[in-house]
């Protein structure tokens, strides 16, 4: 059996449409994110020289590394009187904002821009102070507060303005809120907050697996060659099996090569630290999710595994069914993409956020949920789900539909 499936695995290698596409998925998700690290450009709050490239982001580690320490009460303060001294500068100072920074500096002096400018272009500054002001009744005192009155927010909203929350998804999201270690600890996470919003990107190679998959059964059928292995009683009973193994092993190294590079790129280059911090570091103090960095990027490395393998076996069912390899590999392309453009069809947006592509790009990162009565399943669960149990119906379907194609 093992020889028969290294055989299958050299036909997908050999597979040079399939090769490219994957060569091209791969090197496109690198190279962006390369490019986005390699193209950052701010302003040292240090020196107020511009900077790009690896100086830009040592630069922007510095700032990060001196809101380090835990975020209580007396923390949130201090960063929201720093932000009101900004704006304060701001506003005294005549014609302030129609001054670059370059000139603010030459006018004032860089002391002068660190507490002015300096202060209003860090993001950490309108986080902290936009969680804190995210309820109606006034400023809040703590960052725990300020998360609870967003979530209140977006339960009046709706999600995407458009689904209302039921009372049970309501307790599940702020059960989860509740369980987040507050205050929570700041650090450093470039590395690690970059290789999860990246990683959304992802989704491009599976799509482009699917394409080097298109052709496990219906390249069969193409060649010719069906005819002459599958009457035998081993190949029938075999090869259906070894080429489901060949390309689930396919999948699963293509998976995390692609997932390890992207990661590799920019923890190499930003640095890992924070992988033990609290989400919140990386996706803002409104995300409710009670997990470290790193947890969620292992979660959602396992969660994009589920997806290639059920993606997979919808692309080995839909080659067993049809003979030509082209609309077995447009099929999944349609799927990936299309759901991508139902996100703006509002109505259709929940069911589209669970495709490949927004599956990934939404996981951990939206406040989605889908309830039967009592039972609510967030995005990354209900993902989960269907795409293990489009692994385990769809893969063995395959085979049978490969078998019963033979017998007539």
């Amino acid at each position: 059996m093992w020889t028969l499936i290294q055989f299958e695995l050299r036909k997908i290698l050999d597979n040079r449409a399939g090769m490219i596409a994957c060569l091209l998925a791969l090197a496109a998700v690198v190279g962006l994110s390369a490019l986005n690290l390699l193209t950052f450009g701010m302003r040292d709050y240090d020196t107020g020289e511009y900077v790009t490239g690896i100086a830009a982001q040592q630069a922007y580690r510095a700032v990060e590394e001196t809101h380090a320490g835990t975020l209580d009460d007396e923390h949130v303060a201090a960063d929201a009187a720093a932000l009101g001294r900004a704006n304060q500068l701001a506003d005294e100072t005549p014609g302030f904002y129609e001054l670059s920074s370059e000139q603010i500096i030459e006018r004032y002096g860089l002391g002068f821009w660190q507490q002015s400018m300096g202060a209003l272009q860090q993001n950490y500054y309108m986080e902290v102070v936009g969680t804190l002001d995210s309820g109606y009744g006034g400023r809040a005192t703590s960052l725990k507060e300020g998360a609870l009155a967003r979530l209140d927010g977006a339960f009046e909203a709706g999600f995407m303005n458009y689904f209302p929350y039921s009372d049970a998804e309501q307790d599940f999201w702020q059960a989860k809120v509740e369980a987040i270690s507050w205050p929570v600890e700041y650090g450093y996470a470039g590395g690690w907050k970059n290789a999860l919003n990246w990683s959304s990107f992802l989704g491009l190679c599976i799509v482009a697996l699917c394409i080097a998959l298109s052709g496990t059964f219906a390249g069969e059928y193409q060649a010719r060659t069906a005819a002459v292995v599958l009457p035998t009683r081993r190949g029938k009973r075999a090869l259906p099996v070894a080429k489901v193994a060949a390309a689930g092993i396919f999948a699963t190294a293509y998976w995390f090569v692609c997932a390890a590079a992207v990661t590799a790129i920019n923890v190499g280059i930003c640095g890992a630290e924070g992988w033990d911090l609290p989400l919140q570091v990386a996706l803002g103090f409104g995300n409710p999710y009670p997990f470290t960095i790193g947890q969620t990027v292992l979660a959602h490395v396992a969660l994009g595994w589920l997806v290639s393998m059920g993606m997979a076996a919808l692309t080995l069912l839909l080659s067993a069914k049809m003979r030509s390899t082209m609309p077995v590999a447009v099929i999944p392309m349609a799927v990936a993409f299309l759901g991508l453009f139902a996100l703006f069809i509002t109505p259709l947006a929940k069911v589209a956020s669970l495709t490949p592509i927004a599956a990934l790009d939404y996981a951990f990162a939206r406040i989605a949920s889908y309830a039967a009565g009592p039972v609510v399943l967030d995005l990354p669960a209900l993902a989960a789900l269907l795409y293990a149990a489009m692994l385990l119906v769809l893969t063995p379907l395959a085979c049978r539909t490969f078998r019963r194609h033979q017998a007539v």
